[in-house]
C-alpha cells in the first residue's frame, strides 16, 4: 500500500468519521438517498481537507466535444493544484440497476483521469448500501478497470497509468428507530 492509501484506510477505519460527522455512527440518519450522498461526499471532502489536500465538490473534469463530468470529490495537490484523487460516491442497493450504476460511476472516474491528462494517483469508487443487499462485485469492476472501458458515446478508456484504484464500501443498517448507522465499511486495492 502507498502512503496515501493506507493513510486513507487508516483514518476511515479510525474514529474519524465518527468524531468529524457523528449522524453517521451515532445520531442516525433517515434512509435518503440525497441526504446520504451529501454526507458521503462530505465525508470524502473532509477527509481530504484531513490530509493536507483542497478537496473540492462536483469538480468538473476539463471538458472534452461539450460533456461535462463531474466528480463528486477532487482532491488537488495545494502547491500546483494538480488533480491527484478523484472520488464518486454512490447508492448500491444490490438490482441489476445497481451494478449498472457502479459501473457508469468507474467510467466517469476513468474518463475523468483521462481529461485531467493521468495527473490523479488514486480513484475511489465509494457505494453505500442501506441494510441487507448483495455485495458489489468488486472483482468485476475491478476486471473492469484494468481491461479498460468504452464510455456512452461508444469511445475507449484505458485504464490510468497509475492503476491505482479503491473500491470502497459502507454498509449502514437500520436500528430499532428505523434510523440507519453505519455498521461496517470494505476496502479492496487495486
Amino acid at each position: 500500500m502507498t502512503k496515501l492509501q493506507y493513510q486513507i484506510q487508516d483514518k476511515l477505519e479510525g474514529d474519524f468519521i465518527e468524531s468529524a460527522f457523528p449522524i453517521l455512527v451515532q445520531h442516525g440518519l433517515k434512509d435518503s438517498d440525497v441526504f446520504m450522498h451529501s454526507l458521503g461526499c462530505s465525508v470524502w471532502n473532509t477527509l481530504g481537507h484531513e490530509l493536507d489536500y483542497m478537496a473540492v465538490a462536483e469538480s468538473p473534469a476539463p471538458a472534452a466535444s461539450g460533456d461535462n463530468i463531474r466528480s463528486d470529490s477532487v482532491w488537488f495537490e495545494k502547491e500546483t493544484a494538480t488533480p491527484k484523487v478523484l472520488i464518486e460516491f454512490e447508492r448500491y442497493d444490490g438490482s441489476e440497476n445497481g451494478k449498472t450504476k457502479l459501473v457508469e460511476k468507474l467510467t466517469n472516474l476513468m474518463e475523468a483521469s483521462q481529461r485531467w491528462e493521468h495527473q490523479p494517483d488514486l480513484l475511489i469508487l465509494s457505494a453505500w448500501s442501506s441494510g441487507l443487499v448483495s455485495a458489489p462485485d468488486f472483482s468485476a469492476l475491478e476486471h473492469l478497470y484494468h481491461q479498460g472501458v468504452t464510455n456512452r458515446k461508444g469511445s475507449r478508456i484505458p485504464t490510468p497509468p497509475s492503476r491505482s484504484l479503491l473500491l470502497h464500501r459502507m454498509v449502514l443498517t437500520p436500528g430499532l428507530d428505523d434510523l440507519l448507522r453505519l455498521k461496517h465499511m470494505n476496502f479492496r486495492w487495486s
